[in-house]
This record gives structure tokens, C-alpha cells and sequence, in this order.
């Protein structure tokens, strides 16, 4: 009550300065803190720290996140389906075989006593090449399978770069936060002792109330894209714990190779496609079928049963019109896997170019900040001494070190997106954990 008691009754310090209006006063302090710290607890926000393992390594961690990872039931279903076509081109036959069952009597006809009885198993026979483009097909699902298998990887390494990155941002941010609501607490309190002796006014005062809520709302916040980023990394990873921060080695790669994992996959899909076409063609030219019987007949009463044995080759021929509608559908998924590989070589160049772009402009910011830093704390001492001496207004003061929060955090930013970007270069360019 006794900041009140002064308003009412200012003393001779006051008299000289602008008047803040009652009600202004009672706004603010109805929202200020009782006392000025930096350590309150800020309510909203509490959460478990994401502890750090440092026995589990980037590598590691991308391994857990990618055994969690709801596609990798895919991959597990493209290597069953590989090994059918394997298992399929493996057999002697293109087809299941069939039992052939056959009895006739003219029983409940003229009633002469005929009997047949016929019996045989139908084979399918391969069409010329037909097994071997199976067997090829079957080879390129394997292979699309391994490849689909490394992409995925790939996409989760991704993920897993990003949110650990992410992390370590928010990290900062919040450190960083928690800092310059340190230094407008201290500048608060200075700032009351001073208004105690009469040397500055009560509007310094609510000023530096005033500066000292806006870091604390933003140390809320900084809590808040803390809280958000983490579990964000739980989200793809799985995890409650995560790796330390270990920068990478910048990859020598300059350019998309073959072996990048998402490129790989695609000129596999592209192979399994091409190699469908043949499966395609050599389907439409059905194979013949053999048939292997026996035959057991009787003509007449009174006659002996006669046995014989027989085959029968089935041949089929023409239709042309029919084989081109399978061949043509084929054909048409090789040129769609054909355009989706040369789309998606565009996409990784345009990728890693982006990414080699943002690297470069994060090494040339960075010198001007931290050049710009060294400049902003110089004038933050200065401005410091000069209001302890009574000529710098408060005002000016908060300016000065709004600039110097500013630059530092850009610079603490810069540091961290640097590794970060280091991190999106090596993803960019296929470079795996």
C-alpha cells in the first residue's frame, strides 16, 4: 500500500515526471506479480521433461521409431506377395492341375448294358517363356520389396531428424526465455528499490512491471512450443526418452545417386512394372493342357470290360483382341511407374537443392548476428550505466535490451538451425544415420 499512498501523495521526484491515471495503476498491478521472480511456478504448462538416453544414438532411436511405424506392416505384406510369385514360377505347372471324373450307362436308357467309366488329372502347361517371366516378376517384388523396405527408413529418419531438431529449438527458445525473464525481474526490482529512494518516478515502475509480464507471457509460450515439440518426437518415435543432440558430418553428396533410397524404390517399382508387361504378354498366350486318363468300358451285357489309357493335348490359338486388353493395362502401369520415377527424381533434385540453399543462407546470417549480438549487449551496458547516472529514460533502456534478447536468441537460433539444416542436407541427399 505504500506505492498507493504515494500516488495519492507524490513526492518532489514524481512531481516533475508525467502523471500515470489511477485506474491505468490499479490495471496493471491487478495483473503484476506480488513479487518479482523469475522462478514462479507458471500454471498450464507442467510436464515431464523428455529425458535424454545417452546410450541411445540417432541411429538407434530412428530403428525404435521405424519398428513402431504403422507402414511397416506394408512392407512385411510386399514381401509375402513376393513370395508367392517366387513360389508361383517355381512350379512345373501354370496352373493348379484338375481331376477329371467321368461315368455314362444306358441304363435308364435303351438299357443294353453300356458302361463307361473315365477317369484322368489335366495338367497346365507353361506357355513358351511364361515361367521365367514369373519368375522374373517375382524377382523384381522381391527387390521392390528391399527398396520400399530402405524408403521407408529413409521417411522415418526424416521424421526423426526434424522432431529431435525441433526439440532442441524449443529447448533453446525456452532457455533462452527463462533468461530474459531473469533480466526484466532483476531490471524490475532495481527499478522499485530506486523508486523507494526517489530517484525515479512510479511510471518506471509500471513500466518495468509491464516489460517484466510481457518476457513472463512469452516464457509461457516458449513452455507451451516446448511442450508441443516433445511430444510431437513422441508421436513418431514412440519414445519417452530421446538421444543428445550430436551434430552430423556434413555428407560429400552434391547430387541425387541412384542408391538414394527414395529414387531406388522408385526404379524398382519401375522394373516390377516393366517386368508385369511380359508376365502380361506371356499370360495371353495360354499354354496348353495336357490330359492323362483311363478309360474303363463295357458295350454290351454279357461282354468283357475294356481298359484303356489315353492323353489329350488341349492347344488354344487366335484371340488376339483378347490378349491385347491385359497387355495394354500392363503397358500402361509401366509408363505410370515410369513418369512417377522421373517426377520423383525431380522432386529429391529440387530437395536437395533447397536444402544446400538454406544451408548457405544460415552460414552467411549467422556471421551478421552474431556481429549484430556483439553490437547489442555493447549498447545494453552502455544503456545500463547511463540509467544508473540518471540520462537514459527507462524507456529507452527496455529498447536496448529487447534488442539484445533479440539478437541473442537469433544467434543461439542460427547456431542450432545450422546443425539442423546439416541434418536436412544429409536426409535430402539419402545420407542414412
Amino acid at each position: 500500500m505504500r506505492i498507493l499512498s504515494e500516488l495519492v501523495a507524490p513526492t518532489d521526484q514524481e512531481t516533475r515526471r508525467p502523471r500515470i491515471p489511477v485506474v491505468a495503476w490499479l490495471l496493471v498491478m491487478s495483473i503484476a506479480p506480488a513479487a518479482v521472480t523469475a522462478s514462479e511456478e507458471l500454471p498450464g504448462h507442467e510436464h515431464a521433461p523428455l529425458p535424454i538416453d545417452t546410450t541411445l544414438s540417432l541411429a538407434g532411436t530412428v530403428d525404435l521409431a521405424l519398428a513402431a511405424y504403422p507402414d511397416t506392416v506394408l512392407v512385411g505384406a510386399r514381401e509375402q506377395e513376393a513370395m508367392a510369385w517366387l513360389d508361383r514360377g517355381g512350379s512345373w505347372l501354370s496352373d493348379r492341375p484338375s481331376l477329371m471324373l467321368r461315368y455314362q450307362s444306358d441304363r435308364w436308357g435303351s438299357d443294353t448294358g453300356l458302361d463307361e467309366y473315365e477317369a484322368g488329372i489335366q495338367l497346365p502347361l507353361w506357355a513358351w517363356g511364361g515361367r521365367s517371366a514369373v519368375q522374373d516378376y517375382g524377382e523384381a517384388l522381391s527387390s521392390e520389396t528391399y527398396a520400399a523396405a530402405a524408403a521407408l527408413r529413409w521417411q522415418v529418419a526424416g521424421l526423426v531428424r526434424q522432431s529431435l531438431w525441433n526439440v532442441a529449438l524449443a529447448e533453446n527458445d525456452h532457455e533462452l526465455a527463462e533468461q530474459a525473464l531473469d533480466t526484466a525481474g532483476e531490471l524490475a526490482r532495481i527499478v522499485e528499490r530506486r523508486h523507494e529512494l526517489g530517484d525515479v518516478a512510479l511510471s518506471d515502475v509500471l513500466l518495468a512491471r509491464s516489460s517484466y509480464l510481457e518476457f513472463q507471457t512469452a516464457l509461457i509460450d516458449a513452455s507451451a512450443a516446448l511442450l508441443d515439440a516433445e511430444r510431437a518426437y513422441r508421436s513418431v518415435t514412440g519414445l519417452e526418452r530421446r538421444p543428445g543432440f550430436v551434430p552430423e558430418t556434413l555428407s560429400g553428396e552434391t547430387a541425387i545417386v541412384a542408391d538414394h533410397p527414395a529414387l531406388a524404390l522408385a526404379n524398382s517399382a519401375l522394373e516390377r512394372a516393366e517386368a508385369d508387361v511380359v508376365v502380361a504378354e506371356q499370360s495371353a498366350n495360354t499354354g496348353a493342357n495336357v490330359l492323362i486318363g483311363t478309360r474303363r468300358e463295357r458295350p454290351a451285357f454279357g461282354t468283357e470290360l475294356d481298359d484303356s489309357v489315353g492323353v489329350t493335348l488341349n492347344v488354344p490359338f487366335g484371340g488376339s483382341s483378347h490378349r491385347r486388353v491385359a497387355i495394354s493395362a500392363a503397358t500402361r502401369s509401366a509408363s505410370a511407374a515410369l513418369a512417377a520415377r522421373n517426377l520423383q527424381m525431380r522432386r529429391l533434385t529440387l530437395a536437395l537443392h533447397e536444402a544446400a540453399h538454406s544451408l548457405n543462407v544460415v552460414h552467411e546470417n549467422l556471421a551478421a548476428a552474431e556481429e549484430r549480438l556483439a553490437l547489442a549487449e555493447r549498447q545494453q551496458e552502455m544503456g545500463e550505466v547511463a540509467y544508473e547516472k540518471g540520462e537514459l529514460e527507462l524507456i529507452d533502456l527496455l529498447k536496448l535490451q529487447s534488442s539484445a534478447i533479440a539478437a541473442r536468441r537469433q544467434v543461439s537460433r542460427l547456431l542450432i538451425d545450422e546443425k539442423r539444416q546439416t541434418a536436412m542436407y544429409n536426409q535430402a541427399v539419402g545420407d542414412m544415420p
